[in-house]
Formats: structure tokens, C-alpha cells, sequence
């Protein structure tokens, strides 16, 4: 049995889909916490039994970075705030008794969650690192272990990232000419994503070299499989839906795979216009996630619906 944290940095108003993220929150509250930092709210407050929402602002963080981890981002790059997530246990172990868990990480609020704990590797307490994706973190779900996390923060290899200035490079990319806005790399952007590329940019998020940082004091565990089973082996994460059934998650694919697991990533479907959501589906406690949005998945015939959008 062991204890962890995410922390969740997320700047403007809050996902439709919100509710649906907290709610397959909440049932690894004995275990798990979730602290939601965000820009929006004006006094820290519970949201519900796993879920912690914390006023935190883009300009507390680079005041932050500066003055506790000798972070100076560049002033003309407005960074991802998804680089920073983990550098939030630097700022708020205090106030957030952060001390009080096994593991720190950072997740994102485009998911939802089964049972964490039954997916986790055998002796966690073994690992400097814990992640959902195959030999390099994985931003929807990635645990450090506590015991290294504050150590890991203040290697010069993140400093460095974090205060690379590509000003003088985005107008060597073809087709892309720098007229003083930020530089905001962003997956699922085509303009951004050529930008990134043509700079040789990862997110360090997301990053390989956090895993060889971590490797120096710990084994790290970096698997898909078992808690991320969509990007597992033979899985077509492209063609697939997860149904949320009472703190248990399944996730199945148009190959007829079903898996359970821990966290199921939809970023594919939200940013899509037929991607609905309503409320009806949150008194339930069967919960579909397919690429028309949230539904009630409770009946037989809802989730043959659910496949057959699979086909097309």
C-alpha cells in the first residue's frame, strides 16, 4: 500500500468535463490525492474526497521558479505549463503537505481513472519512477518517488530545459515567421507541433531525460501495460473507448480487446466538435467515454452503440 499525489497545473476556466474527471477521482481517495492548480479560483477548497482545488496563477510560477529553484524562463517564451507540473512539490510541499505521500507526480484532466492501486508494479517503494507509457514519462499519468523527487528538481539537465530561449531559431522554420509572440509548443497543433520539431522540442513531461535522471537513484518502472492498456501492446488506442464502472475502469478497442486498468486518455475526442458533454451521465454509476463524449453506459445496447462508432 502506498500513498501519492498528482499535481494538475491548469491555467483558465476549468474542462466541460470536469465533473467527469473529479468523479473517477474520488474512489482512490483513501490512496490517492489530486491537487488542481488553477488561475480561476480565488481560495483554496475541497471539491471532493480526492480532489483539492489550489488558486495558482502563470505569474506565481515563474515568481516561484525564480526565487526557489534559480529557474529563469526566458521572457519572451510563455513555456506549456505542462513542462512546470513537477516543479510544483518544490513550491507547495509545505502548504499542500505534500511530505505526507509515498509518491509526487502529475496526471492531466483529460482522463479518468479506475483503480489505481491494483495496476501499480509490484514493490512500488522500489521505483525512483512510475509511469503509464513505455520507457519515458507519460503526461497522463507519472509518479516520482518521494524519497528522490526533491533531489531529481535540481538537476542542471532541468534547469536547462526550462530556460531554453528559442527566440533567435523560429524564424529558421520554414513557413513560420517570429512576430514577437511566445513560443507555446503544443501537441495536437499543427503549426506548433511543425515549430517543435523543426527545433528538435520535446515537452520535458514527457521527456526520456527525466528517466535517466531518475535512473541514477532508483530502477524505474515505465510500462503501458497495465496501467495505461490502450497504448499497450496490439492495442488500437485510435479506435477505442473506456467505460467507467463504479471505480472500476475498462477499456475495450475495435478489435474486440478489453482490458481493465488505471487511466484512460482522451485527448483524441476532446477538442472535437462532436465530443458532447452533459450531465446526464454523472448520477450514474456506469459511465461511458467514446468519441460522441460522455453517456450512460449502464444498458447492454448503449455499449454496442459505443463499438459499432469503432467501425467508422
Amino acid at each position: 500500500m502506498v500513498s501519492g499525489a498528482f499535481l494538475i497545473l491548469y491555467l483558465g476556466k476549468l474542462p466541460p468535463y470536469f465533473q467527469y474527471w473529479a468523479k473517477s477521482c474520488e474512489p482512490n481517495h483513501g490512496q490517492f490525492h489530486w491537487f488542481v492548480y488553477n488561475d480561476r479560483i480565488d481560495q483554496k477548497k475541497e471539491y471532493n474526497r480526492a480532489v483539492t482545488l489550489v488558486p495558482y496563477s502563470f505569474k506565481s510560477l515563474c515568481s516561484d521558479l525564480d526565487s526557489i529553484l534559480h529557474i529563469h524562463l526566458p521572457p519572451q517564451n510563455t513555456r506549456v505549463v505542462c513542462d512546470c507540473r513537477i516543479m510544483l512539490y518544490a513550491f507547495r510541499k509545505d502548504e499542500d503537505q505534500l511530505r505526507q505521500y509515498d509518491f509526487v507526480g502529475y496526471s492531466d484532466l483529460d482522463v479518468v481513472y479506475g483503480d489505481i492501486s491494483r495496476f501499480l508494479p509490484e514493490n512500488p517503494g522500489q521505483y525512483s519512477l512510475i509511469t503509464a507509457a513505455d520507457n519515458r514519462p507519460c503526461g497522463p499519468f507519472t509518479l516520482f518517488n518521494r524519497k528522490y523527487l526533491e533531489t531529481v528538481l535540481k538537476d542542471n539537465r532541468i534547469k536547462k530545459r526550462l530556460e531554453q530561449n528559442f527566440k533567435n531559431n523560429l524564424n529558421t522554420v520554414p513557413g513560420i515567421q517570429d512576430e514577437g509572440s511566445a513560443f507555446k509548443p503544443m501537441s495536437g497543433n499543427s503549426t506548433k507541433d511543425k515549430i517543435a520539431e523543426h527545433l528538435n522540442f520535446a515537452h520535458l513531461d514527457e521527456s526520456e531525460e527525466l528517466v535517466e535522471i531518475a535512473k541514477a537513484y532508483a530502477p524505474v518502472f515505465c510500462k503501458a501495460t497495465p496501467l495505461q492498456p490502450a497504448m499497450g501492446r496490439w492495442f488500437n488506442h485510435r479506435k477505442a473507448f473506456a467505460v467507467w464502472d463504479n471505480g472500476r475502469l475498462y477499456v475495450r478497442d475495435v478489435w474486440g480487446h478489453q482490458k481493465e486498468g488505471a487511466v484512460f486518455h482522451f485527448s483524441r475526442f476532446k477538442n472535437r466538435s462532436r465530443f458532447r458533454i452533459t450531465s446526464d451521465a454523472l448520477g450514474t454509476g456506469q459511465i461511458g467515454v467514446y468519441k460522441y463524449g460522455f453517456i450512460n453506459a449502464g444498458s447492454f445496447l448503449t455499449r454496442i452503440k459505443m463499438f459499432l462508432t469503432l467501425l467508422y
